[in-house]
């Protein structure tokens, strides 16, 4: 019989659902009120004179018959979680290997392909073997899928942010100095750096850290990341060597002698990482890696090999030291020193500066390789219209680079084309017209330079540090730049326009 009545009070003229509703409305309403006295009538109509225990039963089968028909009725679609991720350009169409080309379009980078030799140094490089790739990933126990899954780097890369570097900026930045030529250039030994990256993610050198790092900083200059279409796998291995590399207490192995050089080198290749890609991942080994720098600080504010608290200090290890201190800060890997080993370091700089112009080695002097280094630290920390970078780049204003016989070496014209850059001015317009050209033309086939102007010289090393004079352009922002200057491009960026803006103090 219940079934009999709940199959009339289906196919009465209103629907089924909607009379089960006003049932159950009427079953809550107050008792002798019309929506009361009609739900009691129509479930009197359901069960008719049934036992107590079938009148259970139809309530329970009301409600799920209610139940029912309010899910299909009311509940939304069902919608799949959506993963944001790092999202990874298309890979680019390439014209046929062709002889680089030495201007470009204006405001266009253009990606050119350069022929590779078969052989690379990595085949015939004698390095200390290190575990597999399988191992390595097992060393720091998070994938770069899980890492770029939970970064904002799609963010750091596309707008108005610490290291924010694009293909369209980099070219308007090479544009804006008259340095076009150089892009292709750059290309060229990014190219071969790729080629001759060993498996493990190093390179070969005196020390494979220390290399590994330089190699990684050319990759950032010029905007390149995990998720980058031609070297995203170059730079992904990097980082993971640096990564396996890194013991618990922050120090890296395979730094070569002279440790304080290989470590302060990947503790700043880090941190500009971190800084590019905000993978979080990263942020506790570059904490690690600057801990170490911050503990070896002297309290006089300089630095020395093995970061030893005695009496001597060195302009040269200092030099990597402050770098990578900035690094950290600009990246906002901010911890507890970090502030107060820059502040100690600008004394420690200028402990090495000589009066009327020049940088000192392990003293007071005038050492053209490191001139450049003192001025660049300075002007990072925020003392760039100090009496000691003002003279120390005037004393140098008519000395220019040349590629044999010079007194700078590929390290001091590593340094001082960024301590001139900064400056601005004639002097920086002088050297620039000496340094782009002499680079671009002694720069091998390939892609790689070997100048062997120092003592430990080898070609990933040479390579790397004119590959960065090259990037000197978009790398960082000028301390001769005006607020009015930098009103404009934020103003740009409030009109939705691609511009990056770098801090450098």
């Amino acid at each position: 019989m219940i079934i009999g009545n709940l199959t009339s009070l289906v196919t009465s003229e209103e629907s089924w659902c909607a009379k089960f509703r006003r049932i159950l409305r009427g079953l809550r309403a107050p008792r002798g009120s019309g929506d009361h006295k009609y739900a009691v009538t129509a479930v009197q109509r359901i069960i008719g004179p049934s036992s107590a225990s079938t009148f259970t039963c139809a309530i329970v089968l009301l409600l799920l018959i209610l139940f029912v028909g309010i899910h299909r009725e009311v509940l939304p679609p069902s919608i799949a979680p959506v993963i944001l991720r790092q999202e990874v350009p298309p890979e680019l169409d390439r014209p046929e290997p062709q002889k680089i080309e030495t201007t470009l379009p204006d405001n266009h980078l253009e990606y050119l392909t350069v022929d590779l030799p078969s052989q690379s140094i990595a085949e015939n490089a004698d390095v200390t073997d290190v575990p597999d790739a399988m191992a390595r990933e097992a060393a720091f126990g998070e994938t770069f899928d899980q890492a770029l899954a939970s970064s904002d780097s799609v963010a750091i890369l596309q707008n108005l942010r610490r290291g924010s570097r694009t293909s369209r900026t980099i070219g308007q930045a090479a544009h804006k100095e008259g340095s076009s030529e150089s892009l292709p250039a750059v290309l060229a030994a990014l190219r071969w750096l790729k080629a001759n990256q060993l498996e493990d993610g190093a390179w070969a050198g005196p020390s494979k850290t220390g290399m590994c790092g330089l190699a990684l900083l050319c990759y950032m200059a010029h905007g390149e990341t995990p998720a980058s279409p031609e070297f995203g796998r170059t730079v992904e291995n990097a980082i993971r060597y640096l990564l396996y590399a890194q013991g618990e207490d922050g120090r890296f192995k395979e730094a070569g002698d002279h440790y304080v050089y290989g470590h302060a080198i990947a503790a700043y290749a880090l941190a500009e990482s971190y800084g590019m890609t905000k993978m979080v991942m990263l942020k506790d080994p570059v904490a690690k890696a600057i801990k170490v720098i911050i503990d070896g600080q002297q309290a006089g504010g300089a630095w020395d090999y093995d970061y030893s608290k005695a009496d001597r200090r060195d302009m040269s290890v200092t030099g990597w030291q402050v770098q990578a201190l900035k690094a950290a800060k600009l990246a906002g890997a901010y911890m507890d020193g970090l502030e107060e080993a820059i502040e100690r370091s600008v004394a420690g700089v200028k402990s090495f500066a000589q009066a009327g112009g020049g940088f000192g080695y392990d003293d007071v002097g005038n050492r053209p390789t490191l001139t450049g280094a003192g001025a660049l630290c300075l002007q990072l920390v925020g003392h760039a219209q100090d009496g000691a970078v003002v003279s120390s780049l005037q004393a140098y204003s008519d000395k220019l680079p040349a590629w044999e016989a010079d007194d700078f070496g590929t390290y001091g014209w590593y340094y001082m084309t960024q301590a001139k850059f900064q400056h601005g001015g004639v002097m920086w317009d002088e050297w620039n017209k000496n340094m782009l050209p002499m680079l671009i033309e002694n720069q091998a086939d390939d892609g790689h330079w070997a100048s062997g102007t120092t003592h430990q010289a080898c070609d990933v090393y040479d390579t790397t540090l004119a590959c960065l004079c090259l990037e000197v352009y978009y790398r960082h922002l000028p301390t001769y730049w005006r607020v009015a200057e930098l009103q404009a491009q934020f103003e740009a960026v409030k009109d939705g326009k691609d511009i990056a803006i770098e801090a450098a103090l």
